[in-house]
């Protein structure tokens, strides 16, 4: 994750920013040597890494926290949210938005849940074909939500479906492999 990218979104003030630094370099330090001794072990495998970087970055968004006002509070977790590795799907928070905002009904919920729950089966199924490329692994995606827009768009109201491209465009990064 570029930490610098979210310190500059967060207008810390001079005290928060000295906390913030002290705070990313301890977390940052902190995953390597976990890493370290996750390879150590033998079970190093893409998923164990992604398990306990996901630990690790929710930990350090609690400490973060402690430093920061309520809006940037907000700014924080939509961030690493947003860069959380090994997540490419849009969250759960985006999709009940869509549910409630589109105003869905229950055929349609159980439709888009399958929609979406086929998308990250596809996904995740092809990962062989991509593993260690993220050029690939983003084409790959991108080809797979275009086939999920397709479905949703079947299923949505003209209204809907734009009200839908609206909400996921602020995850849009999801699955594109765009953090660092």
């Amino acid at each position: 994750m570029d930490f610098e990218k979210l310190k500059l979104e967060l207008n810390l003030s001079v005290e928060q920013t000295l906390k913030y630094y002290e705070i990313i370099k301890y977390f940052e330090e902190d995953r390597a040597s976990l890493l370290k001794d996750l390879e150590a072990t033998g079970n190093d495998s893409k998923k164990e890494k992604n398990k306990l970087l996901q630990i690790s970055y929710q930990y350090q968004e609690h400490v973060l926290e402690n430093i920061l006002n309520e809006e940037q509070k907000i700014i924080a977790h939509e961030f690493i949210k947003r860069y959380m590795p090994g997540v490419v799907d849009y969250s759960d928070e985006l999709k009940a938005e869509v549910i409630e905002t589109l105003a869905l009904d229950s055929v349609q919920v159980e439709q888009y849940l399958a929609i979406n729950n086929a998308f990250v089966k596809a996904f995740h199924d092809s990962h062989d074909k991509f593993h260690g490329n993220k050029q690939t692994a983003s084409m790959y995606w991108n080809q797979y939500n275009e086939s999920r827009k397709y479905a949703l768009k079947k299923l949505f109201s003209q209204e809907q479906y734009a009200q839908y491209i609206e909400l996921t465009t602020k995850e849009s990064y999801r699955g594109q492999f765009s953090s660092k």
